[in-house]
């Protein structure tokens, strides 16, 4: 582990309780990525917390390094609820979409086909 100067203004990039895998897993991914870092405990009446520390200047780095080593925060998938009124809200929008793209498609074929029929109808009938 990389000491961090006192004296640069630090980011702190990861707070956990204990030491353990967790913290050892980021210490890794910014060593790897050659960030420098350092680990400092801080004692709280509800107990020891353990802060992973960067130059502030770096913190962005830090922070994609730890994203691309897979210690970055999951998402949590949730199934929005339907309700009556947001399936109905969804199904007018698709037929206004539906409604656009047709009328866009009709004013096309309209535009490609009219100035044929309009020639057609111009030139003079053989006898």
């Amino acid at each position: 582990m990389e000491d961090v100067v006192e004296s640069e203004p630090q980011a702190v990039v990861f707070v956990c309780d204990r030491l353990g895998p967790a913290l050892r897993r980021r210490e890794r991914c910014l060593k790897l990525a050659g960030v420098v870092h350092n680990i400092e405990a801080e004692r709280r009446p509800s107990g020891t917390y353990y802060k992973l520390y960067v130059r502030e200047h770096d913190a962005v780095a830090a922070h994609l390094a730890l994203q691309m080593g897979g210690c970055g925060r999951t998402t949590k998938l949730r199934q929005p609820a339907n309700s009556m009124l947001s399936a109905l809200r969804d199904f007018a929008a698709t037929v206004w979409e539906e409604a656009l793209l047709f009328v866009g498609r009709l004013t096309d074929r309209i535009r490609t086909t009219a100035p044929r029929l309009l020639s057609v109808s111009r030139t003079p009938a053989s006898r």
